[in-house]
């Protein structure tokens, strides 16, 4: 069970900060593109213009990562595979686990606004949004990246997927809390799983 919650909390890592492994910070368009990904079996509509896709190899995790910045809220989608698939009744623990520690990892004293679980094309989902003042970490990265949000409460929503060997997550992270009631949640109900 311990190699299970550090594997959880790397993926988790991965996911939260490597959304903000971005090239410079060019401003985004306006456009939305559909971003697909043939191996994650997704696709999802993206506001403004695309940052970097992230190859984060970690041990037995894979990861890719789309990023886009607009409105001072940083987009972001992630498809991961485990070396070892996960068996289907841990799941909605794993899942559980993950939100936990999302919560932990990127906010101090963060609280759970909102939850509901899914099922998305086969796959088991987490529908989330926590809200807090982002960690010493997540403001220092903030910073770096010229996003003028440090010291103020933050807002995360996700849809996190898992299926077999598999998972998808699309994140929005925003200081506004009309972002992401408006943009944000396109951006989420955008996320199509493929079976």
């Amino acid at each position: 069970m311990d190699l299970l919650i550090k594997s959880i909390k790397r993926f988790w890592i991965i996911n939260c900060f490597g959304i903000f492994v971005l090239s410079a910070c060019t401003p985004a368009s306006s456009q939305e593109k559909v971003l697909t990904s043939k191996e994650g079996n997704f696709s999802i509509v993206m506001p403004g213009t695309i940052l970097e896709e992230n190859s984060t190899p970690i041990k037995g995790i894979n990861s890719q990562n789309w990023t886009t910045l607009k409105n001072q809220s940083i987009y972001s989608v992630t498809h991961s595979t485990f070396s070892k698939p996960i068996a289907s009744q841990r799941i909605p623990k794993v899942l559980q686990l993950l939100v936990k520690t999302a919560n932990e990892t990127s906010f101090i004293q963060g609280k759970q606004v909102s939850q509901s679980s899914i099922n998305q094309s086969g796959y088991n989902c987490q529908d989330f949004t926590l809200m807090g003042k982002p960690g010493t970490s997540l403001q220092e990265v903030i910073k770096k990246k010229g996003l003028n949000i440090e010291n103020k409460i933050l807002y995360q929503r996700s849809l996190l997927c898992m299926k077999n060997n598999s998972a998808v997550e699309a994140v929005i992270i925003t200081p506004s809390s009309e972002e992401l009631k408006t943009n944000g949640a396109s951006f989420i109900k955008s996320l199509n799983l493929k079976p």
